[in-house]
Formats: structure tokens, C-alpha cells, sequence
């Protein structure tokens, strides 16, 4: 059977966009190496616990917004219970409540901040958050993908969203000088929460990203049953799923004008059009083609070494129906061979009858690594680098979350090396790419591919990070795909 789509990777973009296509009527082949959907933010369940595979938030449920807009036109069936406040952040002398209504955020603020005008810098994140998603909403044709495409930019309607483009250029840091704030234990909290969203700290992450980065707590929310609960209702509405299928060659036909052909480790599928959601790295090794291989090598491309992996601790814990959230970014001094400040707490919901199970909650616990420290170590060194990563977080979760050694059971970790296992990806690279002002802002703006009726999405592509981020992604090329003006000329 030849598609009209094949979609490398079932993750959140590949079977987003796998289904609104399938809804407007196209055939469509998911190809997923994994046994399981999800790609990072998948689940796997272990000694009768389901725990989330990444520190994976759902956000972007605001109306109009990615994960909202999805739900209604897929018709998601999920249960989803807004958190309140959104993230906790444990600073060394004092815990910051990011509260979703903005006055009981300006007071938790000025609570723990006595010298410092809150409303001013955070009304301004907020005024460029608003931007940043009304440019996304209103400009489909983002990232461009044809010359012509460039004069939807002058568009009336979206000069509001035009505004936020000059946010590319400044740096959060130099919008907190600009306002006169220098507490260094403020910023450390702006710095680690960036660190969370963009990847970076405030000296290097554009405001804009920042920004919208720093108000996303706001907007989060729990799904009943956790990322599996996510992860397969999306794939429900993929008629055309095929697990444990490696992509092992991409072969275009007349440089892709004629479709392509798929060689996998479970058989070939031919298309007439490829969606890869798979790290761009991941491509090198794929295509045998003349001049698509040094594509993938171009130092005009994301530098692998920029990014990041992370490492994972997964537990459970006695259940406590009265800690004040789900989530909790937790500040450390540096954590062994990590170079990390901070670590990330997502637990799995009280009441949910699925996860929290035998007076216990599901715990993923993850920080930043990079990944090139691990793969070569041998079986002797690894274990030991894991216990002692494991052994320094576990005794700083213990001593905030006021537990003993008992209460923490089912205890088991994953590393770099786990993420290569497990979902393939290049060195184990995980959350994309980090938000960076020495970035060429035309990498945000345009989607270059090395062949025809060939498209990348997921989160080494714009727009980048996160479950909304990615998703947007695969709306924004379903739009542009089936739109009057390219349905038959792709």
C-alpha cells in the first residue's frame, strides 16, 4: 500500500499530526522503532506502577492555544485537572508558589522579595507571552518553508504578532537589568526555570522564548492515567500505527518529486510524502543520497554539543494528598557529574486510580546531563557515575520532601545511555534544542530540507520544547499541507 503520508516517530508531533491529517482525509503510516507510543514523553510500567518515561507537563490549554485546539478537533478523550500552583520552586531559604492567578503570584513575590517591583517585569512577560502566541496562532507559516510565503509577514491582521520578533534579539538577563533587578537569588530562580523551559540561563535565552518559558507554569495540567492516558488517546486516532518498525533507509524517487521509499527492519512502505519527527541528527545515517548526508552535517545546522540529555530517578513514595502541587523544581549546589543547579519533582496525582496505587505515589525525578560523559564509560564506571548522580539527589528530595530512606521504594534510574536504548534518539538527546541569542534567529523562522516532499517536525525543529511547542509544530504543517494552495503540490 503506498500512503499519502509516512511519519517517522510516534510522539507527540508525529501522531499529532498523523491524526489531523488522517482527519482531513489522507492515509497515513505512523513507523514507531519503540513498542509503546509517547517518544519522550511516553510511560512504562514496572512492578504494577505506570511512570511517566520524561518530567513531561502538559501545557497549552488555554483556549486557542496548541494542546487546547488539538483536544477539541481530535476530540481527545482525556480527563485533565488544572495544578495549582503550576510549579513549586524549593530555593535554599524559602519555597516560591507559582500561583496561576497573577495577584496571588505578585503577593507570593513580593512575600518572599521584599525589594523588588514585580508587576513591572512580570506584566512585561506576560504582554510578550500574549505576543508570542498570538504570532503563533495567527502566522501558520511559520517556520517558512517558500520564498513566497515571507509576504504573509505583512499581513495586517498578524502585525500584533509581529511585534514580539524584536524579542529575539534581547536576553531576559538584560530585561531584568533594564529593570533595575540584581537580587542574585532571584535571578538564580529566573535562571533555573529557564533552565526547565529554554535550556539555558537569562544571559543567553531570547526574551521571547524566556518569556513565554517563564509564564507556562500557569497554564499546566495533570492528565488522569499520566502521559500513557496522553499518549494513547493520540494514538487512537492513528489507524496506521506500526510499532517495533525501525526506519532503517529513506529512499526518495526523483529526489523525492516521485515519493519515497522506506526500508524498515519489519519491511518496506512506500509515500508520496515523509514527515520525520525524529532528531535531526538521526537523519545522517538514513539517506544514501548525493548531497543529503553532508546536509545533516552542515555547521549551518544545530550543533549537537549544544544540547542536552538528562538523567532520571523513578520511585514511589508514600502518598500525601496535602502537598501543595505535582511539580517541584528543587535548587541544589551542583550535582555530580551533571553540572546541573537544579533538579525537576513530577508526581503522579492522588486521586488518580490508575498511578497512586497501594498509599503511594509515582515519582520521575530529572535533571540536565550531557550526553557525550556516558556511552563510553564501562560497565564498572557507569554504575558507579549512576549512584553517585542517584545517591546526591535522592538525599536532597529526602531532606525537602521530609522522608526517610524507607519511604522511598521501587527506586531505579536512567541516563543517556537509557534514552539511546529506549527511544533511539541521537546520543540521547532529549527537550530539543536550547534557546540561545548566538542561534541564527532565521533557524526559528525557516525549515530547511534537504529533499523534496520531505518534512521535519518534533523538537530538534521550530518551534521547539515542550508538549505545546511540538504540537504546534504538527498543526502548523497540517495547515500548510493541506491548505488550497500546496493540496497536489507538495
Amino acid at each position: 500500500m503506498k500512503y499519502d503520508y509516512i511519519v517517522i516517530g510516534a510522539g507527540a508531533s508525529g501522531m499529532s499530526f498523523a491524526a489531523l491529517m488522517e482527519k482531513k482525509g489522507f492515509s497515513v503510516a505512523v513507523l514507531e522503532a519503540h513498542s509503546l507510543p509517547g517518544g519522550c514523553s511516553s510511560y512504562f510500567e514496572r512492578s504494577g506502577f505506570t511512570f511517566d518515561a520524561g518530567a513531561t507537563t502538559l501545557s497549552g490549554l488555554k483556549p486557542g492555544r496548541p494542546l487546547a485546539n488539538l483536544i477539541k478537533t481530535l476530540d481527545l478523550n482525556l480527563q485533565l485537572i488544572p495544578i495549582d500552583p503550576g510549579l513549586v520552586s524549593i530555593l535554599p531559604s524559602k519555597k516560591i508558589h507559582r500561583y496561576q492567578d497573577s495577584k496571588k503570584w505578585m503577593a507570593e513575590l513580593h512575600k518572599n522579595f521584599t525589594q523588588i517591583k514585580h508587576e513591572k517585569i512580570w506584566n512585561k512577560f506576560s504582554a510578550i507571552e500574549l505576543k508570542g502566541w498570538k504570532l503563533s496562532n495567527d502566522f501558520k507559516n511559520i517556520p517558512l518553508r517558500k520564498m513566497k510565503d515571507l509576504g504573509s509577514f505583512f499581513n495586517p491582521h498578524i502585525l500584533g504578532g509581529i511585534q514580539a520578533l524584536p524579542y529575539l534579539f534581547k536576553s531576559v538577563a538584560q530585561e531584568l537589568q533594564d529593570q533595575g533587578i540584581s537580587d542574585p537569588e532571584y535571578i538564580k530562580m529566573i535562571d533555573e526555570l529557564l533552565f526547565i523551559t529554554a535550556q539555558n540561563n537569562s544571559q543567553d535565552t531570547p526574551l521571547l522564548m524566556g518569556a513565554m518559558g517563564l509564564c507556562y507554569p500557569e497554564d499546566t495540567s495533570y492528565a488522569m492515567g499520566g502521559m500513557k492516558a496522553f499518549a494513547n488517546a493520540l494514538a487512537k486516532k492513528c489507524s496506521n500505527l506500526f510499532y517495533k518498525t525501525k526506519v532503517q533507509k529513506i529512499c526518495p524517487l526523483d529526489n523525492g518529486a516521485g515519493g519515497y521509499l522506506i526500508e524498515t527492519d519489519q519491511g518496506n512502505f512506500a509515500g508520496e510524502t515523509v514527515v520525520s519527527t525524529i532528531p535531526f541528527w538521526n537523519h545522517q545515517n538514513l539517506f544514501d543520497a548525493p548531497g543529503i548526508k553532508e546536509f545533516y552535517n552542515s555547521k549551518q545546522m544545530p550543533d549537537a554539543n549544544d544540547c542536552w540529555s538528562a538523567f532520571m530517578i523513578y520511585l514511589t513514595i508514600p502518598l500525601n494528598e496535602n502537598r501543595s502541587s505535582l511539580y517541584y523544581q528543587i535548587h541544589t549546589e551542583e550535582i555530580p557529574h551533571c553540572g546541573t543547579h537544579s533538579f525537576f519533582v513530577s508526581l503522579s496525582h492522588p486521586a488518580d486510580t490508575s498511578r497512586s496505587i497501594n498509599g503511594r505515589q509515582v515519582v520521575t525525578i530529572s535533571t540536565h546531563t550531557k550526553a557525550l560523559g556516558w556511552p563510553a564509560l564501562n560497565r564498572l564506571d557507569y554504575k558507579e557515575k549512576k549512584e553517585a548522580c542517584a545517591q546526591f539527589i535522592l538525599n536532597v528530595f529526602k531532606e525537602k520532601f521530609n522522608l526517610q530512606d524507607s519511604d522511598l521504594q521501587n527506586i531505579f534510574t536512567g541516563s543517556p545511555t537509557t534514552f539511546v536504548k529506549y527511544t533511539n534518539r541521537y546520543r540521547g538527546l532529549v527537550g530539543g534544542i536550547p534557546h540561545s541569542l548566538k542561534r541564527n534567529p532565521l533557524n526559528y523562522l525557516v525549515a530547511r530540507s534537504p529533499v523534496k516532499n520531505f518534512y521535519m517536525i518534533g523538537d530538534t525543529q521550530y518551534p521547539g520544547q515542550g508538549i505545546a511547542s511540538v504540537i504546534l509544530g504538527a498543526q502548523n504543517l497540517a495547515d500548510y499541507l493541506s491548505s488550497e494552495n500546496n493540496l497536489g503540490l507538495k
